[in-house]
């Protein structure tokens, strides 16, 4: 008897594991906590204690997950029967063969640059003098009271960082995720390929997979606008195209490529990760491959701004996945929004250069042209929009944002010359234009 018992148990345990297996649900949970873990962990400096933390913040469930750290990657594992592994990459922040990332001085437009820490001086007033600092911090109490889970906040007016403050854990170097904010980091990116003519937005005919089919009309600003009329459902729950393009078989860019058209492209605002990751294959194949972009994203994008805390994560096919896969310390996200301040300017050595065109950010930072919802550029989201009410009545009507999931905010406003960032880990809504508001009437006293 014990015998067939013993048969029994180890035949529902190898049923219950290959249910498991087949489960989407709880495949996706496992894939997300092993990826999500594993950036963190490596990328992040997190404590394991953060990490299950943060899982746990977006369900119950997560508590079920066992996660495993080494050297090469993180495992995830549900009880014992299903294990799945994500792996560390370290080339996307140790360079890559051949092209170590201090190497050499870039030229941008016929300009020498210094090494990176020295190409953009952010000045750095004696922050526990400004009236700003002691705000901040009171807002991250305040935050964090609330369960809001604040890490960071950075205002920076002009060239000046005028004030910072960090959680429990996190110091002016933690490379915080910033989710969907990784969307306008990649437009940018963009950008600096039309600086040097080596993209044009009104180009089709984008992937030789579309050139049989209407897609072969989509442009590249109607990627960048989210205009393209591509079938993609954003929302994150089992079986979404958000989800399966993320934690699926797929390279998230290679899921993209295959969305049937559903709309003439132009015409249909309709917010989808799959854009930009198009968008991200797009300059893959642009520049040559994974290795040429690598060196191209160093180069003439992260050095010459002085972006050295700032990684981009690779699909399985090389490509960046610009949806959603961006880490950076809070004052690197807030240095990108002081680039728009600029006009698209820099300074090293007391010369002036060109990043971005002027051209380009006004482009960027205009309504589109759909027929539903005007309030979304390149990749920026736009406090105004015709007749359309703005996202934020109490901020500025010039302003325009960076967003990402869990409530990462970022605020250029330029009529007040100022970026505001906020990273955090919220579940709940982030009050951006109580808090944002009271960081701008603070900057004008």
């Amino acid at each position: 008897m014990p015998f067939l018992v013993l048969i029994a148990l180890l035949g529902l345990l190898i049923a219950t594991a290959t249910y498991l297996k087949r489960c989407g649900t709880l495949r996706t949970m496992l894939k997300m906590s092993a990826k999500l873990a594993c950036s963190a962990h490596h990328i992040s400096g997190f404590s394991p204690r953060r990490i299950h933390r943060d899982l746990r913040n977006y369900s119950p469930l997560f508590r079920l997950v066992t996660i495993h750290q080494d050297s090469n990657g993180t495992s995830a594992t549900l009880a014992n029967l299903v294990t799945v592994r994500a792996c560390y990459n370290p080339v996307l922040e140790d360079g890559f063969p051949g092209q170590h990332k201090n190497a050499g001085s870039p030229t941008l437009h016929g300009v020498d640059l210094a090494p990176a820490k020295n190409t953009l001086p952010h000045r750095h007033r004696k922050l526990t003098s400004h009236p700003l600092q002691a705000l901040l911090k009171d807002q991250m109490t305040r935050d964090n009271a609330l369960g809001l889970d604040t890490r960071a906040l950075v205002v920076i007016r002009g060239k000046d960082v005028l004030g910072e403050a960090y959680g429990a854990g996190i110091v002016a170097d933690t490379r915080l995720l910033g989710w969907s904010m990784t969307k306008s980091l990649l437009a940018m990116l963009y950008g600096r390929m039309e600086a040097l003519g080596l993209a044009e937005s009104t180009a089709s005919d984008l992937f030789p997979e579309w050139s049989a089919d209407d897609r072969s009309e989509i442009q590249l600003q109607n990627l960048l606008q989210m205009c393209d009329g591509l079938a993609f459902d954003e929302s994150y729950r089992p079986g979404s195209d958000a989800t399966k393009m993320l934690f699926g078989e797929l390279s998230p860019s290679r899921y993209a490529l295959q969305r049937a058209l559903l709309n003439k492209p132009g015409t249909h605002f309709s917010y989808s990760s799959g854009s930009t990751n198009l968008l991200a294959r797009w300059i893959h194949r642009r520049l040559g491959g994974t290795e040429p972009t690598l060196t191209f994203w160093q180069r003439e994008f992260l050095r010459p701004l002085g972006l050295t805390n700032t990684v981009m994560e690779v699909d399985d096919d090389g490509v960046f996945v610009g949806s959603s896969y961006g880490y950076a310390t809070a004052r690197d996200w807030a240095r990108l929004g002081s680039v728009f301040l600029s006009g698209g300017s820099i300074s090293a050595m007391g010369r002036s250069a060109t990043l971005l065109e002027r051209d380009w950010i006004a482009r960027a930072t205009k309504p589109n042209n759909s027929k539903n919802d005007p309030r979304y550029g390149y990749q920026l989201w736009l406090n105004y929009g015709g007749e359309m009410a703005p996202p934020y009545p109490r901020l500025p009507a010039d302003s325009f944002f960076m967003l990402g999931n869990r409530e990462q905010k970022l605020m250029v406003a330029p009529s007040h010359n100022a970026v505001i960032a906020r990273l955090g880990w919220s579940a709940s809504p982030y009050p951006i234009e109580e808090r944002f508001s009271e960081i701008l009437d603070t900057l004008v006293q």
